[in-house]
């Protein structure tokens, strides 16, 4: 029995540590993300030689509107999808003791049985 459940355990960490992985991952790319935003927002309104008139202006408002609500949205989403990940990983963690406790019952009901069998 112990041999199955060592077997389970193995199966369900390695799993585990996948989704963890994953993770960690979006989650730094999430901070690149943000970062490369901020940096293009940046370049973008600091180019030189500009002229400063009222259409300039204009369209300066009008980008920085544009790029803050897109620069907001993408924020947004990419913690939401986070979140999801995190609660993703929490379920499966639920899940993994559900099928383990029913594994042990399986083979507690299953390891009588076949001791019988070998001796017949």
């Amino acid at each position: 029995m112990e041999k199955q459940l060592a077997y389970f355990d193995v199966l369900a960490n390695a799993q585990k540590q996948v989704l963890n992985n994953l993770l960690g991952v979006q989650t730094e790319l999430h901070a690149q993300w943000i970062d490369a935003v901020g940096k293009s927002y940046t370049a973008l309104t600091s180019i030189p030689g500009v002229p400063e008139n009222a259409v300039t202006k204009e369209a300066l408002t009008q980008f920085n509107n544009w790029f803050g609500t897109v620069a907001n949205a993408s924020k947004s989403a990419t913690a939401e999808v986070l979140k999801t990940q995190e609660n993703l990983i929490g379920a499966y963690d639920k899940q993994v003791a559900i099928n383990r406790d029913a594994l042990k019952n399986a083979i507690d009901v299953a390891s009588p049985i076949l001791a019988k069998a070998k001796f017949a």
